[in-house]
């Protein structure tokens, strides 16, 4: 079902509705903020802020819009957010402690996704993991990002390029 009938019985007082919001949308809301933050327990913390202001500001959405546009605007700048005020905190990776974090991958691209952290830039991250992980079109993570198509394809092709150059170097 589209997201705009479904934000739409939202409003109108079905609850349910939201369960079928946070599925279409849960794996690009995590990759958005994981491109932002490089941290995979902050982008979970990112990913319930930005499903709460969902339901805060659910109908000042305009329906007819871009739906999934609107609801990664908003996991980015949530994102942008947290980094901002985490600037001056001192920040312990969990994968050098794993023994006391119990880190884990949720989404079961672990290595990959840490390869792909490491090797890309923000926008190449974002691209490819919204296109590979979350199956959507280039013309659909360009009206997402603001961003033109070509652009899209352009930034997913050096992504493919680069991935393929680490893993022959791995």
């Amino acid at each position: 079902m589209k997201l705009d009938r479904l934000i739409q019985k939202f409003i109108d007082g079905q609850s349910s509705a939201f369960d079928e919001i946070y599925a279409q949308t849960r794996k690009s809301v995590y990759f958005v903020a994981l491109s932002v933050l490089g941290d995979a327990g902050l982008a979970e913390d990112v990913m319930q802020t930005t499903y709460l202001r969902v339901i805060k500001n659910i109908r000042s959405f305009t329906i007819g819009t871009n739906a999934s546009a609107w609801i990664i605007k908003i996991a980015k700048n949530e994102a942008l957010n947290l980094k901002k005020s985490r600037r001056r905190e001192l920040s312990v990776d969990e994968r050098d402690n794993e023994h006391l974090f119990g880190a884990t991958h949720p989404y079961g691209y672990g290595e990959l996704t840490d390869l792909a952290k490491k090797t890309l830039t923000q926008d190449e991250f974002t691209v490819l993991m919204l296109v590979t992980a979350c199956g959507y079109k280039r013309r659909e993570v360009g009206q997402m990002l603001d961003m033109p198509t070509p652009t899209v394809s352009w930034k997913y092709s050096n992504a493919i390029k680069k991935m393929r150059q680490a893993l022959e170097e791995n």
